[in-house]
């Protein structure tokens, strides 16, 4: 039960986000749909039906092998397969308003630390072709960048995100992550990273809650840079969806460390 505690930690996450953020995530997809935050392109148009998820700061712990790869995020391109068919997304829906049509999961994992191997690869997570209702598609493709960073390859075009995750980010201890989260914080009119929901997860709750200290410290940055420049206005740049709190999808499997006397567990806490 451990074992498979680790294995599924992942999946299990990135479902429950989507269980709780879906009247977000469906509304966000209603107003890009109505032109809001700027013009779909082409390519984004064409893939309307797509649900986009950015992994970020992924490395070996993800990317080592397919078989790896497949085991962090391949349950939940099947839950999110027949959450669709079963219709439990729609009972989610907190307006009246159509509930945004989906036949194709896109996951695209980001991080300097992606391996090289893996850059050219579109991997299927899904065993094989859904039935009617469920995803027609789940693939990951990779970026090896800063989130922040533009993307370079002509060849793999980044799509809107509808969510944005980094498991065991570690945000307090890095500065490596500022530049991302002002990033993040961008309220323009026609980027479609604005305020995309990011879920983000630590080994204990007290890390979690070191993260969102930094967090709120970049954010407040934003805001005082926005008020002197050109662009002030009164948009809001950073809302924090729900407080540190312990993930009911924690690994149950102890990760060692010297450091601290505080026990360690992958995704133990998120916000």
């Amino acid at each position: 039960a451990k074992s498979a505690s680790a294995n599924l930690s992942r999946s299990a996450t990135l479902s429950e986000a989507v269980l709780r953020l879906w009247p977000l995530i469906s509304f966000r997809r209603r107003m890009r749909v109505m032109g809001f935050g700027g013009l779909m392109s082409q390519h984004e148009t064409k893939c309307s039906k797509t649900l986009t998820i950015h992994i970020l700061g992924c490395d070996r712990v993800e990317c080592s092998s397919e078989e790896t790869l497949r085991k962090s995020v391949g349950p939940f391109a099947r839950w999110m397969s027949a959450a669709l068919q079963s219709g439990v997304l729609s009972t989610m829906q907190t307006s009246s308003a159509e509930a945004p049509q989906i036949d194709s999961l896109v996951l695209e994992i980001s991080g300097p630390n992606v391996p090289d191997w893996i850059l050219s690869r579109e991997i299927n997570l899904l065993p094989s072709s859904s039935e009617l209702g469920g995803l027609v598609s789940a693939i990951a493709v990779f970026h090896q960048r800063e989130y922040h960073e533009p993307n370079t390859d002509e060849a793999s075009a980044v799509l809107t995100p509808d969510l944005a995750v980094a498991f065991n980010a570690g945000i307090w201890g890095y500065d490596s992550w500022k530049p991302t989260l002002s990033f993040m914080c961008q309220s323009e009119g026609n980027d479609s990273y604005a305020c995309t929901p990011f879920i983000i997860t630590a080994y204990t709750i007290e890390e979690c809650e070191d993260d969102a200290e930094v967090i709120s410290e970049v954010a407040e940055e934003a805001v005082v840079n926005r008020m002197h420049s050109s662009k002030h206005d009164n948009a809001v740049l950073a809302h924090q969806l729900w407080a540190p709190e312990s993930n009911p999808f924690s690994s149950r499997i102890e990760r060692k460390t010297a450091s601290v006397p505080r026990k360690y567990y992958e995704n133990n806490a998120w916000q």
